[in-house]
Parts: C-alpha cells; sequence; structure tokens
C-alpha cells in the first residue's frame, strides 16, 4: 500500500512516511492510492473476531510488512484495546425502533478519539524504535475543539521521546474537557489555551506549523488531528464491527465536525462494509450540510458556539479528501478548488463533483433546541442518556428518515454524556437530578490544572515549542502519574 497528496505534491510515499508527515508538503493530506476490496467470504470471518483482531485485519490492509510486521501490529491493537470500560470496545446498544447506538466513548477520556488515539500512541511509540539513534523524538502539536487534546495527551503522556502540544481555544471547551487536557503532570504534555480563539483559529496554526518544512523538520514534528491518516484508518474499524451486529446493511449517522468520522465510515463502505448509507450531522455550524444542500463550500465568519463544542469548526479539514475522491482522483481539480477556497473562503463543486457527492452521502443540520429536545424525549422514552453530539446524530436520521429507507440506523455515540452536564441539565431539568455524575469525571475538576494562556498567534506558539524543546534533555523523562 502506497499514499499520495490530494494535490499532487507527493505522488508515492509509504504508510509510516504518510504518518509522520501530516500533512504534505503541499498543504495536501495523505491518502491511499488504492482501496482495497473485502470479499463475502473475508467479511463472514471478520464477523467472529473480537475488536482488535479485526482492528489488525483491517489496518494490515494498509501496512506494507516491511514497515510494520503482522506481530508488531498484533501487538499494537492488542495494547491499544486492552484497557476499555467495554469488552467490546465500541459495543453497538439498541435505542429504540431502527435505532441503535454505536458507542464509542468506553475508552480513557470518554469520547470516540481514543479509539484512534490509543492506536496512533503506541504506533509513534513503535516508529520511533525504528529511528537511527539519536533521532528517536517525536514533537506532536495538535488543536482540538474539545475532545482529541485529552484523547491525544492520554494517549502519548509519559512516552520516552515524544512531547506533546494541545492547541485549544480558551473557555470554549466544556469544564470537564478542559480538565481532562490539564489534570496530568506528565512533563511532556502542553495545554495551551489560545485567548479569544476559536477551533479554526487553533487549526489553522497547526496546518501552518507542519507546511513550515524547516520547523517540520528541527523538531520531526507528528500530528494528532485527523488531518493524519492513522486516525482515519483506525476509526474503519469500528464501522465493519457495528455493522456485523445488526441483522442487514445499516444507515450510519454520524455527528461530524471535522468531517474524519464520517470520511472514515465512506472508506469502509468502499471497502465492502455493509453500509445503505452515511448522514452527516452537523450542529449550528453547517458547512458541511450546506455544501450538501447546495454544492458550495463556504466558509461562514466564525464559529457559532453550541452545546456540541467539539463540532464547533468553521473548515472540515478532511473534506479535502472526499473531495479528491469525488473528483475521480484528481489532484488538479483538488488543487484548484482547495486553492481558491484558501483564497476567498468559498469553493463551488462542478457538476459531476456535487453529483458524485450528494450521491455518496445526505446531511442535515440540528440546532440548539433540537439537541435539546432529543435529550429530554429519548430520556422520558429509553432511560438512556444522549451526550449533545449524539443527539445531532440521532435527530438528523430522524429528520431525514424519509430519505434513508427501512432498516437498522446506527448513530455513532461519540462522548459520554457525562462530559456535558451543563447541556444535559439544560434538556432534563428536574429529571437531570436522577443522572448519576461520572465520578471519574467530576473528580478531575477538583486536582490541580496544569496549562498555559498564549495570545492566539503563531508566533506565540512557535516561542513556546521553541523555548520548551531547548530545555529537553534528548528524550523527555516521565513525571509522576496523575
Amino acid at each position: 500500500m502506497r499514499y499520495r497528496s490530494t494535490r499532487g505534491g507527493v505522488e508515492d510515499c509509504g504508510f509510516v512516511d504518510a504518518v509522520l508527515m501530516g500533512l504534505a508538503p503541499d498543504r495536501g493530506l495523505l491518502v491511499p492510492k488504492t482501496i482495497p476490496k473485502v470479499d463475502a467470504a473475508t467479511l463472514e470471518k471478520w464477523s467472529k473476531l473480537p475488536f482488535a483482531s479485526l482492528a489488525t485485519e483491517i489496518i494490515s490492509l494498509y501496512i506494507d510488512e516491511s514497515e510494520i510486521s503482522r506481530a508488531e501490529l498484533e501487538q499494537l491493537t492488542k495494547t491499544a484495546y486492552s484497557n476499555w470500560r467495554s469488552e467490546h470496545v465500541t459495543p453497538v446498544h439498541h435505542l429504540d425502533g431502527d435505532y441503535h447506538l454505536l458507542e464509542l466513548f468506553h475508552g480513557p477520556t470518554y469520547a470516540f478519539k481514543d479509539v484512534a488515539l490509543q492506536f496512533l500512541g503506541v504506533l509513534f511509540e513503535l516508529i520511533l524504535t525504528k529511528k537511527p539513534k539519536g533521532q528517536e523524538r517525536l514533537t506532536i502539536i495538535g488543536a482540538t475543539s474539545g475532545d482529541t487534546g485529552s484523547s491525544a495527551i492520554a494517549g502519548v503522556r509519559g512516552k520516552e521521546g515524544v512531547e506533546c502540544f494541545i492547541l485549544y481555544p480558551e473557555n470554549r471547551t466544556s469544564p470537564i474537557q478542559e480538565a481532562q487536557m490539564c489534570a496530568y503532570d506528565d512533563e511532556n504534555v502542553h495545554a495551551l489555551a489560545l485567548r479569544g480563539a476559536c477551533f479554526d483559529d487553533c487549526q489553522k496554526i497547526v496546518k501552518g506549523l507542519f507546511a513550515d518544512q524547516q520547523f517540520h523538520a528541527r523538531h520531526s514534528l507528528g500530528a494528532v488531528n485527523s488531518i493524519n491518516w492513522a486516525r482515519i484508518v483506525a476509526q474503519i474499524v469500528y464501522y465493519f464491527y457495528a455493522s456485523f451486529q445488526v441483522d442487514s446493511a445499516p444507515v450510519f449517522s454520524v455527528p461530524t465536525g471535522n468531517f474524519g468520522d464520517v470520511l472514515a465510515g465512506w472508506y469502509a463502505k468502499e471497502m465492502g462494509c455493509a453500509c445503505r448509507g452515511l448522514v452527516v450531522a452537523t450542529n449550528a455550524n453547517d458547512i458541511l450540510a450546506r455544501f450538501f444542500a447546495s454544492g458550495t463550500y463556504s466558509r461562514p465568519p466564525s464559529a457559532v458556539e453550541t452545546l456540541a463544542p467539539s463540532m464547533d469548526i468553521c473548515v472540515s479539514s478532511n473534506f479535502e479528501r472526499f473531495v479528491f475522491h469525488c473528483s475521480g482522483n484528481d489532484a488538479t481539480q483538488t488543487k484548484q478548488l482547495m486553492d481558491q477556497f484558501e483564497k476567498s473562503g468559498a469553493f463551488t463543486a462542478p457538476p459531476a463533483l456535487k453529483a458524485k457527492a450528494q450521491s455518496e452521502m445526505k446531511a442535515a443540520s440540528v440546532q440548539k433546541e433540537e439537541i435539546l429536545a432529543t435529550i429530554k424525549t429519548r430520556k422520558e422514552a429509553t432511560g438512556y442518556v444522549l451526550d449533545p453530539h449524539t443527539a445531532c446524530g440521532v435527530r438528523a436520521a430522524e429528520d431525514l428518515k424519509s430519505q434513508l429507507g427501512a432498516g437498522p440506523v446506527i448513530c455513532l455515540a461519540c462522548a459520554h454524556h457525562g462530559k456535558f452536564p451543563a447541556a444535559i441539565n439544560a434538556a432534563l431539568g428536574e429529571d437531570a437530578k436522577s443522572v448519576p455524575p461520572e465520578k471519574a469525571l467530576t473528580d478531575l475538576l477538583s486536582v490541580p490544572h496544569r496549562k498555559d494562556i498564549l495570545e492566539n498567534s503563531a508566533r506565540a506558539v512557535i516561542d513556546f515549542v521553541e523555548k520548551t524543546m531547548a530545555s529537553r534533555k534528548p528524550a523527555a523523562k516521565k513525571a509522576r502519574t496523575a
């Protein structure tokens, strides 16, 4: 398996190079040159596998054994998925009627990002062992709207040779999301709150640093955001796993901001996963829903603050991969469209690309009152408490029901409701008192927090990284365990 850039600047590279590159030098994203196809006999075998073994089978199709051996990959997946609160890792829960929930919140930080970032953490560790002596260092720089940061920190805290810097918008995550990033005292992880920022500001800075080839090389940068292909390939796994838990091909309804999660579902469908449709569920930050309705991808002036903060994103980074594939893997056209978007803040898809995109996915935007109503009605009807992001997925599927046809609908449950008590209180009122707090989360609010508050600028971030790295010995050592 080989990889190339969506903009044509990288025509051939291996899996490890794609993972370490994160963003290609031409600012494109790395994609596989071919998408492997899986036959019915293989699907039958896979349907009987536990999650970690299934992950090995799927991920192995995207890695040449000369880079990572089968035995090494088996150990990576075993380590990544061994200590989850559910033995199934990502169990499927029947909600009511045709509706099911793919619970992705049983990892260490109670969010779906753990599925990919627990894998990426041990993958980075393995890659460092294969580097020449004296080069066993990786500097991770990422941006988060709430969940990626805590999952990344949980995945790499205390790891030898890894330094991790996470940028997030000050005062725009939930208190528990912030606590999950700041409650560790491992010396190699850094939570950086940017004053007056939105997530898109943080993401723009990160992309700029990865595009700076001198900075990239000097600090051996590694990406944890979903621009990193390893994030996507790890998320493909749970679509197959979930499809094996229902009796016919499901529709997957996916709450999304950066488009990585639903894109993983698209790759799974292309590989042969049973899937009769994909729903893109957004909140009021609806750049994706507007594209699927009109064919125009247009950035709004700023992100709207909502009850589902992990989706408060103006620009969906992974959408470029989808544009590339819907253009017939045309790097020239993709580069022209993305260049136009970066200059003007908008592009309109050519008719063929628009038609292809609309044939692959449907989309709906869910507003604040609809999120609250969905949490309330499902709690009253089933006793199940949806988090606000999952509520977007459920409501979007309900709104599009007439277009989805008969059969199971699997809504991705992206986070545990305990991370968003304010939204649950707003939705349930007095009934919220019947919902027990998740002690492992609420306890984080009362422990000492470590964070640095910086100005919202690339210069401030660069200066912080440079100063920190200058103080480091050849490898970051593990501090006390939180």
